[in-house]
């Protein structure tokens, strides 16, 4: 039974509570939360400030995010060095997890901000170390792009300093026919857990995004050319709704070019995947996790 104040404030409940009915109106969730909640997403960074310095870009920032959470971040430096490994870029980190979004709930004397949520990645495999985890608040912008502010180390400092990152998405894509393409699907996710290495690979609509950590050999050496973390990142540029249409690799991506395929990036684009696929490659056997289906972009994921 719920409780009412004098006005018809509701102070609690008495006895059991209706989940039937709490869960009803927990999916009535304002569209500013929605917005955040929604996945599969495509995230591109448009810039960085550190304290209270101007905001600047000195990275290709995407990141992929699954229905179920996991992602894949990846960001590029844009001017690198081609005489040293990409790796020992201050500006290059490439790391994937899981990510959790929450709400701040109004309890006693808080107050509730709209458009805005906290967020906290969880890094299985990460370029700077194993055991990361990092959080910041995001808000919701009007265009809907978001700022992001929490306090991390700066790489050009050493220290750690609050950041604001201004996350937007990627063009909007659009077919002959002048209708709009849906370009958060298809999704599909491959993962890969073995005793010497964990891999990630995740492709949404015209981007895909791979990631593997390899535990070191000899001499502190992976067989992978000293690599511990292995970067690929695929773009296609042809926008009609068509597997048939041609992947590029980044040029920047760090796998071997001499030992021939390394990741199932393009094998997770075929559009024949189905949930459960496995393959071999490089002796490692990667498998489908998730799947979504391309649709519309009208239509619900």
């Amino acid at each position: 039974m719920e409780i009412f104040g004098m006005l018809g404030e509701r102070l609690g409940i008495i006895g059991t509570a209706d989940k039937a009915k709490d869960k009803a109106e927990g999916a009535e969730l304002p569209h500013w939360k929605k917005q955040f909640l929604q996945k599969p997403s495509i995230s591109v960074r448009k810039g960085i400030a550190w304290s209270y310095t101007p905001p600047y870009e000195d990275t290709d920032t995407l990141v992929l995010t699954s229905p179920q959470s996991s992602f894949i971040d990846i960001r590029f430096p844009i001017k690198r060095q081609l005489s040293r490994p990409i790796t020992s870029d201050p500006s290059f980190w490439a790391f994937a997890g899981t990510s959790d979004i929450t709400f701040a709930s109004s309890t006693g004397d808080t107050i509730t901000m709209p458009y805005s949520a906290h967020c906290v990645w969880k890094h299985d495999i990460d370029s700077k170390g194993h055991g990361i985890t990092d959080e910041g608040d995001l808000f919701l912008l009007p265009n809907a792009d978001c700022i992001e502010v929490g306090m991390m180390q700066n790489p050009n400092t050493g220290k750690v300093e609050m950041y604001k990152e201004y996350w937007t998405g990627p063009p909007t894509d659009v077919a002959s026919s002048g209708a709009a393409l849906n370009i958060s699907t298809p999704c599909v996710v491959a993962k890969t857990q073995a005793s010497t290495e964990t891999g990630v690979v995740i492709r949404i609509g015209n981007y895909c995004q791979a990631i593997m950590h390899q535990r070191t050999g000899e001499q502190g050496r992976t067989e992978a050319g000293g690599h511990s973390v292995l970067v690929e990142r695929w773009t296609r540029s042809l926008v009609e709704p068509s597997d048939a249409a041609g992947w590029i690799q980044d040029w920047r991506s760090n796998t071997p070019c001499d030992n021939g395929v390394f990741m199932p990036c393009m094998w997770t684009c075929d559009g024949a995947r189905k949930l459960g696929d496995e393959i071999v490659v490089q002796g490692i056997t990667w498998k489908i996790v998730e799947l979504v289906h391309a649709t519309a972009a009208n239509e619900e994921v």
